[in-house]
């Protein structure tokens, strides 16, 4: 084979590669516009179950939890969650405390994350309790440091009658298994 058909052949190629990538990205467009569309509005039932299966996945489960808790790195899980807490629960906002956690290597930047959850959930700072710290080393470098925001942990202050309840609602989820 010359160069020449070579050279056309791989340009060919390239073309429909690039096709294919600008076809695939559109279909994920659709897709992600069709599948958030399809949720709509939660009923208050609804709601209730997201907020059970959320604290399944994310909540305090210890034996020795004393109330309830909840920990993420995702702001709109946060947000669901203080919802369910509010809306299902009756939890006010005042009833909640809430703690954030960084690598140590992330210390310098603590006011901005702070903030940072302060703004997104919109709770006062001063709910905020003392910040913990990881101090392992991360293998991996992150070049965007703006972008992490660490996890805040959600607890909702004397909770532990609320903890009971949802240990059976746990009970009662997994039992339909």
């Amino acid at each position: 084979m010359d160069k020449l058909h070579f050279a056309k052949l791989q340009a060919g190629r390239k073309a429909y590669q690039l096709q294919r990538t600008q076809n695939l990205r559109q279909l994920q467009t659709e897709l992600l516009t069709k599948s958030a569309t399809e949720i709509g509005l939660l009923t208050q039932r609804e709601l209730f179950l997201v907020g059970i299966a959320l604290y399944w996945a994310e909540g305090f489960k210890h034996k020795d939890e004393s109330s309830l808790g909840f920990c993420t790195s995702d702001p709109n899980m946060a947000k669901i969650y203080l919802r369910w807490l509010n809306s299902c629960l009756q939890v006010g906002i005042e009833n909640i405390a809430l703690r954030v956690t960084i690598n140590y290597s992330h210390l310098d930047r603590l006011p901005a994350i702070s903030h940072f959850w302060s703004s997104e959930l919109e709770i006062p700072q001063t709910q905020f309790t003392k910040p913990f710290f990881q101090k392992t080393t991360w293998a991996k470098s992150y070049p965007n440091r703006e972008t992490y925001h660490g996890v805040i942990r959600i607890r909702v202050k004397k909770s532990l009658h609320l903890l009971r309840r949802m240990r059976g609602w746990l009970a009662g989820l997994a039992s339909i298994g």
